[in-house]
């Protein structure tokens, strides 16, 4: 079972530059190793601000327990001093951290993987109340339904939280082109395209009503800032 692991740091505004160059001399010290460490940067900006993302994926639990930890590939590249001393500099610009492992969703998702170049993305992020999880699941699954039924080129990946938080769902959206987007209906007007206008009301309210938090942002891919196979 694939698993895609992210490590969030939200990083300070007036750190961010000091951050991203530091990052930046770590990926391109493993691109010249061909370090067999993988991972994708990504640069987030949403409703909490500035977010630098570590996107990485593996083939199953197995290969996650042993795997090296980012910690260690900077060590081992730089040396344990040398080591030591960018993952404090980095630390210093870090107001939050996170760490999630979630699994797509196949039966939710009306795209079967990531596409292979780096593109820009709409991550919607939703957490489900403590009863609300499928209702959430179902909310997801009407949208897909809905968009393919006025042929509309909306075409989604759907994770969900393995480790973290459990309630967690993320509707990614790759967008080659950022003007598809504006062709695009807010969810309650496609719904109530597909559905008519009484049950694409009903869908929406009684999916939202599952919803404790919701956000979308747009994540940029930064190959500067990655070590990608």
């Amino acid at each position: 079972m694939p698993l895609i692991t992210v490590l969030r740091n939200d990083v300070r505004q007036s750190a961010a530059p000091q951050y991203e160059r530091l990052i930046r001399f770590i990926a391109e010290r493993a691109r010249q190793d061909q370090d067999t460490f993988h991972w994708g940067g990504r640069v987030t900006t949403g409703a909490e601000g500035r977010a630098i993302s570590f996107v990485t994926t593996v083939e199953g639990f197995a290969e996650l327990a042993a795997r090296e930890q980012p910690d260690d590939m900077v060590r081992r590249l730089f040396g344990e001093g040398d080591g030591n001393a960018l993952i404090e500099a980095l630390g210093e610009g870090v107001e939050r951290s996170s760490y999630t492992v979630a699994t797509i969703r196949e039966d939710l998702s009306t795209q079967a993987a990531p596409p292979e170049e780096p593109q820009l993305a709409l991550v919607t992020r939703l957490r489900a109340t403590n009863q609300g999880a499928l209702g959430v699941a179902e909310l997801i699954r009407k949208v897909g339904e809905a968009a393919a039924k006025v042929d509309e080129q909306r075409r989604t990946l759907v994770l969900q939280t393995l480790i973290g938080d459990l309630r967690n769902y993320a509707v990614v959206q790759f967008v080659a082109d950022p003007a598809q987007l504006d062709q695009q209906s807010p969810v309650p007007e496609l719904l109530m395209q597909a559905y008519g206008e009484e049950e694409g009301e009903k869908i929406f309210r009684e999916g939202t009503q599952c919803i404790e938090h919701a956000e979308t942002e747009l994540s940029v891919p930064r190959p500067d800032l990655s070590n990608q196979a």
